[in-house]
């Protein structure tokens, strides 16, 4: 028996205690945040699209990277139609009674279709859903879809992070 202690004081004690020195030390080396690769747009990137319902209206925020902001035009229709740069007509995927289309320029799409979905639906009062359409010389463009008339929208951008905010009244 003195062998055997002999032999776990001189070389499984220390092992034991390297062991232990090292997995308490991994939590805080995979807490540091991951590092990714970091987008590349020659304009500013759009990366994501959110939106949020609020007393009177519903608001759709699209993030975008670092950069000059775009500048945004936004048209109305009561159609889901929409024009592709090739001249062929596409219908928007989430139906609704109204549509808004927006347009940004300068901006990229950047990696939107790798992290975000084409069609994003919402459950909202208002918006439906947002549809990634087509990008063509640095101007993305989006299509929302709406339940019931536009009154009136309000578009504006914010930094600070930068993004789009377009706001629909009911």
């Amino acid at each position: 028996m003195p062998t055997a202690r002999r032999v776990l004081t001189r070389f499984v004690a220390p092992a034991a205690a390297a062991l232990l020195a090292t997995l308490a030390a991994t939590p805080a080396a995979s807490a540091a945040p991951a590092v990714t690769a970091a987008e590349i747009c020659d304009n500013i990137c759009v990366d994501g699209v959110r939106a949020a319902t609020h007393e009177g209206y519903d608001r759709v925020v699209f993030d975008l990277g670092t950069g000059a902001l775009p500048q945004v035009g936004v048209t109305e229709s009561t159609s889901p139609a929409y024009g592709m740069p090739s001249g062929e007509t596409k219908n928007l995927a989430i139906t609704g009674s109204s549509y808004l289309f927006a347009y940004f320029h300068p901006a990229r799409s950047g990696d939107y279709t790798d992290t975000n979905p084409v069609v994003k639906p919402f459950a909202l009062p208002t918006v439906k859903g947002v549809q990634f359409l087509y990008e063509q010389h640095s101007q993305p463009a989006f299509g929302i879809t709406l339940d019931g008339p536009v009154s009136r929208y309000n578009v504006f951008t914010l930094t600070a992070p930068n993004r789009v905010v377009i706001d629909i009244y009911r």
